[in-house]
Formats: C-alpha cells, structure tokens, sequence
C-alpha cells in the first residue's frame, strides 16, 4: 500500500464526511422514488365485478384499494349515476340502450347491470353518486369522473354539500376528474379546497412520429382549467422525468391510468406518481411491495 502524504491524507479526511452526505441524500432520494402511490380501483374492482356498480365498488374496498374511480353522467330526471357510456348498451349486454341524459332514474335502475359481467351479479344496478359516496370509508380516496358537461354543476352541488355538511372530512377525500376542462374549471370555482385534476390521453401522428398533445399544450390546459393535478394515460414515450419535473414545479399532482401491470406500475412510482388507477387493485399493490 503506497504511503499517503500529510497533504493527501487532509483531502481524504475532509472528502468522507462529504461523500457519506451525498450517500445519505442519495438513500433518501431513492426512497422517496420508491414510494408506493395510492391504488384507485378504476370502475371500482372491475376486472372481478361489473364495473360502475356497488357490486365492483364494495369488492375494492374489501381488496383493500385506497380509493375508487367512478364515471357519473346527469340523468333526465336530474340524478347522478354511475355509468361509464353514454347510454346503457354494454352494462345491459346489448339488451338495452338507453340514453342517459334522456332516461329517468327509475328507468335506468330497472336495467339489470351485471349479468354481462357474471350472471352471480344479476341483481346489479346502476348506483347514484349518492349511494357511492357513502359506501367510501373513512380516509379512503374517491375518483369522481365527470363524463357529461357542466349542466351537471347544480346537482353535484347539491349533492355534495349535503354529503359534506355530515362529512366535513369528504372535501379531503373526493378528486374531481375530467377531460373536459371547462368541467374542471367549475369544480374548482365552486370548491378550491378539493383537488380537480385535468385527464389527458396521446396520439401519436404516423407522419412525424410525434406526439399531441404535446407537453406545452397540456400545461397550458392545466392552467386554464385551474387544474390542481393532471390525471394522464400512463404512456412511457410522453411521461419522462423532465415532464414531472415540471409538474412539480407548477405544484400539481401527478395520476397515472390504467395501468394493470406491474411493470408499468414500477416504472411510475420510480418517476413518483401520486395514485394509479387499475382494474386489478391488489395485484398491483402486491407487485408494488
């Protein structure tokens, strides 16, 4: 072994306090990229159960989800259900489609929800946003997806707000999400203190190979919707680094769907995304262990 200097010596002295520092943020950044994200159940469990129903949404909670994802469209009569289409042609199996917009309540719940799935879910009906909320436990997540316009703004605050008023501690609980901004926009006029996050999806154009919307376009969206978070499909070519990076930035959260496997689900929480939405809730959060 060849003999240090004085001189050499100081510098290895003074340089292992220093890496042992950077070997401590080095742990604590890796950490924290390491983080299991929130599981939302998309549709409820819907891979098991017939999707949108109380049926798929018990069956997330029992699965231990953090949070569910509904779809909820305004009916004729001025409901909220949960539904995912427009009309009710895939949940009847075809037997079936009604518009909802121009259904009554009473109509749609008449509509046997769950025998495309699994004849065992017979008795399967399309649930009101009201009958979702209260089956959402204490400090769980609940994803409301708005797939109508804003004509559906004076009942979900009605709605709402009576919910609140027994749960104050639902304004921590519910996010709004949509792809119409205008919709996130309202949510966030009416409650600024609950998280409404902007969706977006990709395509991709065959003659350059790009992608749009492309990454200006969807800050700009998020800053005209008053957006608190964006909710994007989980595609690895548009989602990198330097695009969280600059969500962070901008202070919004970072959601990710539908991812069902667990490869994709790690690639995500390495880039820290906040929550992600699947179909198959414990297969992702035992994959993420």
């Amino acid at each position: 072994m060849d003999k240090c200097t004085d001189s050499t010596r100081g510098t290895m002295i003074f340089l292992s306090p220093l890496k042992s520092v950077l070997f401590f943020f080095w742990i604590l950044i890796n950490l924290a990229s390491s983080e299991t994200p929130l599981i939302i159940a998309h549709r409820g469990a819907s891979n098991a159960a017939p999707e949108n129903t109380m049926e798929a949404f018990n069956l997330a909670w029992n699965l231990g989800a953090d949070g569910i994802e509904g779809d909820f469209y305004l009916t004729h009569d001025g409901h909220i259900v949960a539904i995912h289409d427009a009309d009710t042609g895939k949940v009847s199996g075809g037997k079936i489609k009604l518009l909802v917009k121009k259904a009554n309540l009473k109509e749609l719940q008449g509509i046997d929800v769950g025998s495309w799935k699994d004849k065992k879910y017979s008795d399967a009906r399309i649930p009101t946003l009201e009958q979702v909320i209260d089956s959402v436990p204490d400090g769980k997540k609940f994803f409301i997806e708005i797939k109508c316009g804003t004509e559906i703004m004076a009942p979900l605050i009605k709605v709402l707000d009576q919910r609140m008023k027994e749960r104050p501690e639902l304004a921590n609980q519910i996010s709004f999400i949509a792809f119409d901004y205008h919709v996130i926009k309202a949510c966030r006029k009416q409650w600024p203190e609950i998280e409404a996050n902007f969706l977006e999806s990709y395509k991709k154009t065959k003659a350059t190979g790009t992608w749009t919307p492309d990454q200006n376009d969807v800050f700009q969206t998020l800053k005209v919707s008053l957006a608190s978070g964006l909710g994007t499909q989980a595609n690895e070519e548009v989602i990198d680094s330097g695009f969280v990076k600059r969500l962070r930035k901008s202070k919004l959260s970072f959601h990710c769907w539908t991812i069902n496997d667990i490869e994709t689900a790690r690639h995500f929480r390495d880039l820290g995304v906040d929550s992600i939405t699947t179909d198959f809730p414990k297969r992702i959060r035992d994959g993420l262990k």
